[in-house]
């Protein structure tokens, strides 16, 4: 397995507040996982740590199987945006990130432009920042995490506040750099419906301990149609319902209620074949299951960072 970032028992205390559980999570080469908690749940306390701007109260961060000593130089393979960076507004884009290659010591000139057409802001480099829409001062906060090459990102949030076509923009260009410069992404959000566009695993933190770890395909699977009925004999019920379809998928529910997982599509005959039969439909309805209120569910509380 090649790990890009593992933590053992990870713990973060303020005082008498315990803001990160010892926490046991590892990012694998080639991901794009997104942290999922409500605001408070300890998300932006864990970049922070991984990045450096924080240090663990206990616990141990290895990254590309490096520990120790050799950690910092294995830092230099990620980039972090954990906070908006702060850009000169009287700069332009090509300003702003030569201002950077230059106090990071990165020699390539060339970079700038480079990454300004990764990010879809070739064509705006001399419009000063402080005219930059909120989507592309996100994009020129990717930009400026490409600069240095890196094997994997770190972003905290980068969606938020953003309108539909920003929020559009971001997601096309992290899929992007993940399927075209195998750049491994981990991600943090509250809004599970565009990650569920981006991601292809999902990680649910709250109150500082992670309380679920999802593939793509899991959660997919949570978020299935299902036909519900309810009826006077369940028995009966279910009895003509397998008959008539091996391969039918139900639970039997409390009140007599049906769940059907399957033949959504087909709904219309099973709900005939259960009148032609003497059973009595009190209720017939198809409902998809809602991610964002299990999930809610899930990490809900008033928590603060």
């Amino acid at each position: 397995m090649d790990a890009v970032i593992q933590t053992y028992q990870l713990m973060k205390k303020f005082k008498n507040e315990t803001v990160l559980k010892p926490l046991d999570f590892t990012l694998k080469k080639g991901e794009i996982c997104a942290l999922i908690g409500k605001n408070g749940a300890g998300k932006s306390t864990f970049f922070k740590i991984l990045a450096g701007q924080q240090m663990p109260s206990s616990g141990e961060i290895h990254l590309f199987g490096k520990s120790g000593r050799e950690l910092e130089k294995a830092k230099r393979r990620i980039a972090f945006m954990v906070e908006t960076p702060a850009f000169f507004p009287d700069f332009t884009a090509v300003q702003n990130l030569e201002y950077f290659r230059i106090q990071r010591g990165i020699v390539d000139k060339r970079r700038v432009y480079e990454v300004l057409e990764i990010v879809g802001l070739k064509q705006e480099k001399k419009k000063r920042f402080r005219d930059y829409s909120m989507g592309m001062k996100q994009r020129l906060g990717i930009a400026l995490c490409l600069l240095g090459n890196p094997d994997c990102l770190v972003l905290d949030e980068p969606i938020n506040g953003l309108d539909v076509e920003g929020i559009m923009e971001i997601r096309q260009l992290l899929k992007k750099l993940n399927q075209e410069n195998q750049i491994t992404i981990l991600i943090s959000s509250h809004i599970l419906t565009e990650l569920n566009l981006l991601a292809n695993r999902f990680v649910f933190i709250k109150n500082g301990v992670i309380v679920e770890d999802l593939s793509k395909v899991l959660l997919e699977e949570k978020s299935k149609k299902q036909i519900l009925i309810t009826v006077d004999d369940s028995a009966k019920a279910v009895q003509l319902l397998e008959r008539a379809n091996a391969d039918i998928q139900l639970k039997v529910l409390p009140d007599h209620e049906i769940a059907i997982q399957n033949h959504v599509e087909n709904s219309g005959k099973l709900n005939r074949l259960l009148v032609e039969n003497g059973v009595m439909v009190k209720q017939f309805s198809i409902k998809t299951l809602d991610l964002e209120e299990y999930f809610l569910g899930l990490v809900g509380g008033d928590q603060h960072d």
